[in-house]
């Protein structure tokens, strides 16, 4: 065989093996976009149901922060696309692992004085995947933390240094 008609096996042979190369190439990229969400959505749990156990039961912006946005940002994550405050589920138990109903009343015995457990869920999260030709949306799985609580906002002293509470004795985060 000559080299003249050896150029065009060359050229397919390079068609057959770039295009395994490039899928494989987007597939690590996206591999590596997958475990950063995922990681994401872990931290995010985490981070909400801490919030959720530090501070003040009431406080709005509990949600917001727990998504990696300032406080009074609204709309979806800065740092994770798609993810909205309404796919935050937040909910308070009791010493045995049952929802406390009524987390917001500081009266009664099973309502705020109950609260003994914080949890944070991220629930119906999708994933986009990128791949040209094999673009597709994945739902990952429920994200949760459950953390004891810890203050809920509450100080025994009272507000704290330069706190300005909007109650006596809550601090605000």
């Amino acid at each position: 065989m000559n080299a003249r008609s050896m150029r065009g096996v060359f050229v397919v042979e390079f068609a057959i093996v770039g295009l395994m190369l490039f899928v494989l190439l987007f597939g690590v990229l996206e591999m590596g976009r997958l475990f950063f969400t995922v990681n994401a959505l872990n931290e995010a749990a985490r981070r909400g149901a801490r919030l959720a156990a530090v501070c003040d039961i009431q406080d709005v912006h509990i949600l917001h922060r727990a998504i990696f946005n300032e406080a009074g940002e609204t709309g979806e994550s800065s740092l994770i696309g798609n993810l909205q405050p309404s796919q935050l589920v937040l909910a308070y138990f009791d010493a045995e692992g049952a929802a406390v109903a009524s987390p917001n009343d500081l009266t009664s015995p099973t309502g705020f004085r109950a609260i003994r457990f914080v949890q944070l869920r991220v629930v119906g999260f999708t994933f986009d995947l990128l791949i040209p030709t094999f673009s597709s949306t994945i739902t990952l799985p429920v994200f949760q933390s459950t953390l004891p609580r810890e203050s809920l906002g509450r100080h025994a002293e009272g507000p704290q240094g330069s706190d300005k509470p909007s109650l006596p004795g809550v601090t605000p985060c």
